[in-house]
């Protein structure tokens, strides 16, 4: 039994009659009656209204009644493509070959239409719902729309409802390409100018009667085509034309061949595309099959289907698409990638302020060095209010104050931020060396060197020049907060908020209360991460807090390997079937040695020996060495030769076992399982989920295995080391 709960997308329609057009059916796509906030997505009671309405409409096309179709949604959504939570139910999924068929169906009809269709994209236009948007002939945005894409592959699927086998003859081979393949990995949609350059829409529109203008004058600009050109007219519509007995009163003209014939320049730019580089160090085919082998065939999937559409039929195309599509949807790989999905969505930031949250007015940044200026920035964009920065050197100073005006100044130019803004936000920016220039602060965020002792220094200087309702924030990574502020008089006010570098990327912010930390001063942390427009997650106060703690269980597994003698490359390639973003040696290089000596060091010291403490690394941090060599083409940077030398000084030294391969990578999966089971029972975070999204905010852990709780499970390790499951609530496997 289905436990699936449809919210069915209604589809409007009336008839408007246009000077340009004639009379046009117009078919708007909305949520629910009384659910008006909800988006209009589409689960199988709504593909039928969806797709039913459009068949009647041609219906009426086919009869003469109408001369236009139009296509547009309500409020800030379109059509918000398949509703993901019907992925989360076997049986629902169950839905997905009759929803793709019915989709299909329609696609090829749409083809033979004897009037024009038009989509206008009032609002977002994601995966299925752009795919209802590329039946249209012509297609329109409102100025103002974000949100346009196909980004399935990210979920384990492709674009299963025409999109894989449609978009390319759209916006071209290597847009299309890009579209399917790579925006999902990096998150990126599509505004409407974006699209509007891609050629996915013709024109910009305010609204549906503008686009209805554009439309007619499209139409009426429109030439035919020679129907002798085979390169060029669409084979279905003339199939339809030379068919005596077809029930089509006549295809209108303007369609083109949806697919590349078999040799053609079309044919082999599309194949150029496939070929081309997925960034500077490998083609997007290595690319491809490289994530297939670490457990998501997604991309590889979608590959292929596009590598085999020249010289087919748009029926042949659309059956391997539909497939490939009910294949993935029934993949580990799809249930994990949804999982990860809804917990993205759960736990992005909300558009209430959180309750109990005081009001800030002023801020300030004890400190002005790299990560105090992002920060300040930050704060700077997100809060709208006055950021004074400090820091007891005037040079240092004036050198923040013009990084961070330089973070607001970069926003701008990539159009996040207007220029008129820019200038109010910068204008709120300053730098001081005076810690009275504090005192009227409702929050200060401490940005100083990782010392407990000078961070203990600061919040006492801090406090006192402050009133006492006021927050003191910590940005520390790995230092103990509680003893960070045993000594104020009003340890209640203190609370960490624990920023990613580089922060204006990172999306994830851990927000860390002790023990003495009220209520009224967490809820005000946890809404400046939300004005932020971040992704807060709560830890208590405990070594590493949640990122910082998993991360360097793993890194003392590989270093305690190096520190026992074993092989340097293959240590490094050892955990590559995690599809972690990069190489254990490439992330100490990020990190910094002395950075990465020091946490490893305070971590063995404060939660004992399952945390190494490498002598190598130390020594590798003295000579201010790194761990790959610099390589602008290669994957994975080659690894350096210092390496070797320093860590087989050492060997005989090395306490541990040599491990690399499948038994380092299952050292480090028993050490994860080991150390997330001591975090839940110890309170560091309530429940697995949590762990699950800061890993993959804050550590890049990858999303096709729904997290690390749910990869454990499946490895084997949470049941062979914790004893137990940490499958949360939010994570059904379709098997």
């Amino acid at each position: 039994m289905s436990s699936y709960t449809e919210h069915v997308t209604r589809v409007l329609t009336e008839d408007r009659a246009h000077p340009g057009l004639g009379t046009v059916a117009v078919l708007t796509c909305a949520p629910p009656e009384g659910e008006e906030k909800r988006p209009a997505t589409l689960g199988p009671r709504s593909i039928d209204a969806v797709t039913g309405a459009l068949a009647a409409a041609l219906d009426r096309a086919e009869a003469g009644e109408i001369q236009a179709i139009a296509l547009t949604g309500t409020g800030r959504v379109f059509l918000a493509g398949a509703d993901l939570s019907m992925f989360a139910d076997p049986a629902a999924v169950q839905n997905v070959e009759g929803m793709t068929q019915a989709a299909h169906d329609l696609q090829v009809r749409v083809r033979t239409s004897p009037v024009p269709v038009l989509a206008h994209l009032n609002g977002a236009a994601l995966g299925g719902g752009l795919e209802v948007a590329l039946m249209a002939d012509v297609r329109t945005a409102a100025p103002d729309v974000k949100g346009i894409g196909v980004p399935e592959t990210s979920l384990g699927i492709l674009p299963g409802w025409g999109g894989t086998t449609l978009l390319q003859s759209v916006v071209g081979p290597d847009t299309a390409v890009r579209m399917i393949l790579e925006d999902p990995a990096r998150d990126k949609q599509l505004t409407a100018d974006e699209a509007f350059e891609d050629g996915l829409v013709d024109e910009i529109a305010a609204d549906l009667d503008e686009a209805l203008d554009e439309f007619a004058a499209l139409v009426a600009a429109h030439v035919d085509v020679d129907e002798a050109d085979t390169d060029v007219v669409d084979p279905t519509v003339a199939e339809a034309a030379a068919d005596p007995t077809s029930a089509v009163p006549g295809a209108w003209g303007g369609r083109t061949a949806p697919l590349p014939g078999v040799d053609t320049p079309e044919a082999e730019a599309l194949l150029d595309a496939l070929d081309a580089s997925h960034g500077s160090a490998e083609t997007r085919r290595t690319w491809a099959a490289r994530l297939e082998g670490q457990g998501a065939p997604a991309v590889g999937r979608a590959l292929g289907l596009l590598q085999n559409l020249p010289g087919s039929t748009l029926p042949e195309a659309l059956q391997r698409e539909a497939e490939a599509l009910g294949e993935l949807v029934r993949s580990d790989a799809a249930a994990a990638s949804m999982y990860s999905a809804e917990l993205l969505r759960r736990g992005k930031p909300g558009r209430r302020p959180v309750e109990g949250a005081r009001e800030i007015r002023r801020v300030g940044v004890a400190g002005a060095g790299l990560m105090a200026s992002q920060i300040a920035a930050q704060l700077a964009l997100g809060l709208r209010v006055p950021v004074v920065m400090r820091d007891l050197d005037e040079s240092i100073a004036a050198k923040g104050l013009a990084a961070a005006r330089d973070v607001i100044a970069t926003t701008a130019s990539r159009g996040r931020i207007d220029e008129d803004t820019a200038t109010q936000v910068a204008g709120n920016l300053s730098a001081t060396t005076d810690l009275q220039e504090l005192a009227g602060c409702d929050l200060v965020l401490e940005a100083v060197p990782e010392v407990l002792a000078i961070k203990q220094s600061v919040f006492a200087e801090l406090e006192s020049v402050l009133d006492p309702a006021a927050l003191l924030v910590t940005n520390t990574s790995s230092l103990s907060v509680t003893a960070m502020s045993e000594d104020l008089a009003h340890p209640e006010r203190v609370v960490g908020l624990h920023f990613f570098n580089p922060v204006a990327k990172m999306p994830l912010v851990e927000v860390i209360h002790t023990e003495a930390t009220d209520e009224p001063t967490l809820a005000t942390g946890l809404e400046v991460v939300r004005r932020l427009r971040k992704f807060g997650v709560r830890s208590a106060d405990a070594p590493g807090f949640i990122v910082n703690r998993l991360l360097f269980r793993v890194l003392g597994a590989v270093l305690a390997s190096l520190d026992a003698g074993a092989d340097p490359a293959e240590v490094d390639a050892s955990l590559d079937a995690l599809g972690m973003p990069m190489r254990p040696f490439t992330l100490l290089d990020l990190v910094g040695l002395g950075v990465a000596d020091h946490v490893g060091a305070v971590l063995a010291e404060e939660l004992g020996d399952r945390f190494h403490a490498s002598p190598g690394l130390h020594a590798m941090a003295e000579k201010q060495a790194r761990f790959t060599e610099h390589s602008k083409t290669a994957v994975h940077p080659p690894v350096s030769p210092t390496v070797a030398e320093t860590f087989g000084a050492d060997a005989a030294q090395g306490a541990g076992q040599a491990l690399v391969g499948d038994a380092l990578l299952e050292r480090v999966r028993d050490g994860l399982a080991e150390e997330i089971a001591l975090m839940l029972d110890n309170g560091v975070v309530e429940r697995p989920e949590q762990i699950d999204l800061a890993l993959i905010l804050g550590a890049g852990f990858p999303r096709h295995r729904g997290g690390v709780t749910p990869y454990l499970d499946a490895s084997g390790a949470t049941q062979k080391t914790a004893d137990r499951s940490f499958h949360g609530e939010l994570f059904t496997t379709a098997r």
